[in-house]
Formats: C-alpha cells, structure tokens, sequence
C-alpha cells in the first residue's frame, strides 16, 4: 500500500509565523511537524512507498526538509501547481491531482500533515485489514456542545458510519472525523469520479459523505491526543505537550 501526506496549505490563519514557511515544517519540541506522520509510516513494511504534496511556493522548503533527513528512502515530493491561497486546489483536488500524476492504484494511507497523533498508523492498519472496508480516524470530543465544532460521524453498533455532517447543530454522535483515512484501492479510484461529477474539493469530509451512501466505511476510534493545527494556539498546545 502507499502513502498520501497532505502539505499543500497556505497557513494564513497563522501569518506571520507561516507566511514565508510552510506550517508542516514549523518545530513541535524540537522535530519538524512533518517528521511526526513521516518516522512512523517508514517504519512500516507495508508502505511501499510515501508521497508528500504541497504547493509551488513551499516546495523548495519540502525539497531541502527531505533531502537533509529523508534522502535515498521511501519518500517524494508530488508539487501542485499552485503558488497562492486563491489558485490552491482544496484537499481533494490536491489529492486527486497527486493520484493521477502517480499513477497510484493500491490501497492507501491519506493523512492530513498538519494533524499529530500519539497512535502509530500500524494500529489504523490492522483494523483496516481485519475488517477490508475504508476507514477514517475518529476522536470523541466529549460533548455535543464541542461535537458541533468538528465534522461528526454518526455510526451504527458495528462501528459502520452512516452519515457524516459538518459541524452540526444537532450531532448525533461526539465522534469527531480526523484527517487520517485508509482507502481500500476501488476508492482511491473513486476519486477522480467524485471530481468529474463536481464534488466540492476543498476537504475531505465532503468525499467521506459521497462514498458513505452506498460503501462501507468504518470508523477507527482512538484514545490519546489528537491536535489538528489550524491556529497559533493549537500549535502552542501540541509543542506543549509534545515537548513534556
């Protein structure tokens, strides 16, 4: 199977700390965010092989990251042809570019590089093998009132997701979807189809809730601690608590 890390973000949220650099290579306790998603998956056997997309205008900050620690392993750099938050191609689009250039046709792993995880992606995976079905990475935040903040899953016993709803009013589950899915290799080819019937491309949510009607997907869930950076204080947070 490979391995899809998304770094193709502007970041503005974060300006000034990320207007020249891209968010995925800011330190979190010292390491390159990054290296947190990338150590993990080389460990990995199954994980033939791992690709990293960003943007134009970052890609020489991803050239000089990976050829100073990941040089001559599984890695490489997929840039999108973008080099500004207006041209920017949204998570899917940017996935679905990176497929087609690479030809990808295998199960894989699509992580979202600005989310850090304490679980190791080999627990992900064996819940993937055992089951055969698509997964997506769920966290309980603990109550409706912080539920309504997060795209939520509703899911049957079986752990099955029957909906997925963007922050909504009324969640029906505190299951909060993560950007850390694993796509059996029939929906990594859906992708493309999902972008010629004008799906929404700017996050991934909206292609969990297309393939949900008539696939299943599972949800994984997890224990530990999730941050998805998005904002100076999530990213004081995570080095905070990375750095105990």
């Amino acid at each position: 199977m490979d391995a899809v890390i998304l770094a193709g973000g502007f970041a503005k949220r974060m300006w000034p700390l990320t207007k020249d650099r891209p968010k995925h290579l800011l330190e979190v306790a010292g390491r390159p965010m990054l290296s947190y998603t990338l150590d993990p998956l080389l460990e990995m056997d199954v994980v033939k092989n791992i690709y990293v997309s960003t943007n134009q205008a970052f890609s020489d900050h991803f050239r000089d990251f990976l050829s100073e620690g990941y040089d001559g392993k599984k890695v490489s750099l997929v840039v999108e042809p973008t080099e500004s938050e207006g041209e920017k191609l949204g998570s899917i689009g940017g996935l679905n570019y990176l497929i087609e250039k690479e030809g990808i046709d295998t199960d894989c792993f699509v992580i979202g590089g600005d989310n850090l995880f304490e679980f190791h992606p080999s627990e992900a995976q064996n819940s993937f093998r055992r089951h055969g079905c698509d997964l997506v990475a769920v966290y309980d935040v603990g109550s409706r009132s912080m539920a309504s903040l997060y795209g939520i899953v509703d899911v049957d016993e079986s752990g099955r997701i029957l909906h997925f709803l963007e922050k909504p009013k009324d969640p029906p589950s505190t299951l909060a979807a993560t950007a850390f899915y694993i796509f059996r290799r029939e929906t990594v080819r859906m992708v493309s189809r999902y972008i010629d019937e004008g799906g929404k491309r700017d996050a991934l949510g909206h292609f969990i809730r297309y393939i949900v009607e008539d696939h299943e997907v599972r949800a994984w869930p997890f224990e530990g601690v999730w941050f998805d950076i998005g904002s100076l204080d999530s990213y004081r947070e995570a080095s905070e608590f990375f750095g105990r």
